[in-house]
C-alpha cells in the first residue's frame, strides 16, 4: 500500500478492498482515493513472507486391540459406557443459517429509527430482506435463501462482519 501524506486509508476500508479483490478474477486492481493508494496485486512475493516451519518428526502411536462384540447395539455399548446418544441432525441444523454474502457493516434496520427486517420469532419466506451490510459505503440488502423461522440475531446491529460469517440462526 502506498500512501501520501495527508488523508490515509482506514483499515477496514482496506480489508473490504482485499476482499472484494478475492472475489474477482483479476490478477491486477489499483484504488486511489483522493491522497491514499492502494496497489493489489495476485500471485505477487511479498518481502515480509515469514519462512515455512520446519516439519516435525510423527512419532507412531502404538495400537491398542480392544476386543469387539458384534452382537452389541450401538444404544446398547453407549448404556454401559455412560453416554446418552442424542437423534439430532447437526448437518440439518447448521444448513438452517444465514451469512454474510459479503465483508461489510451489518444492519438490521433500513435506518436507527425503524424497524429491524427480522426479529426473533418471525417467519421467513426465501427472497425475503433480512438485513443490510454496508459496504465502500454503499448499502447492500442481504435476502435469505431460507425459509424458516428466525431462532438467533448472531450479530449486533452495527457490528463488522466478515464474508461468510452467520447473521441469522433458523429453526
Amino acid at each position: 500500500m502506498y500512501r501520501k501524506a495527508g488523508n490515509e486509508m482506514q483499515y477496514d476500508e482496506v480489508k473490504e478492498l482485499i476482499a472484494i479483490f478475492e472475489k474477482t478474477d483479476l490478477n491486477d486492481m489499483e484504488v486511489q482515493l483522493d491522497n491514499a493508494r492502494i496497489r493489489l496485486n495476485r500471485g505477487a512475493v511479498s518481502p515480509w513472507m515469514i519462512p515455512p516451519a520446519m516439519p516435525q518428526p510423527v512419532v507412531p502411536q502404538p495400537q491398542v486391540a480392544v476386543p469387539v462384540s458384534q452382537n452389541v447395539k450401538t444404544e446398547d455399548a453407549a448404556a454401559m459406557a455412560g453416554v446418552q446418544i442424542e437423534n439430532e441432525p447437526e448437518a440439518e441444523e447448521a444448513s438452517k443459517v444465514i451469512k454474510a454474502p459479503i465483508v461489510g457493516t451489518f444492519y438490521q434496520s433500513s435506518a436507527p429509527d425503524e424497524e429491524p427486517f427480522v426479529k426473533v420469532g418471525d417467519t421467513i419466506s426465501e427472497g425475503d430482506v433480512v438485513c443490510i451490510i454496508e459496504a465502500m459505503k454503499f448499502m447492500n440488502e442481504v435476502n435469505s435463501e431460507l425459509s424458516g423461522t428466525i431462532a438467533e440475531v448472531l450479530v449486533k446491529d452495527g457490528q463488522f462482519v466478515e464474508f461468510g460469517q452467520e447473521l441469522f440462526r433458523l429453526k
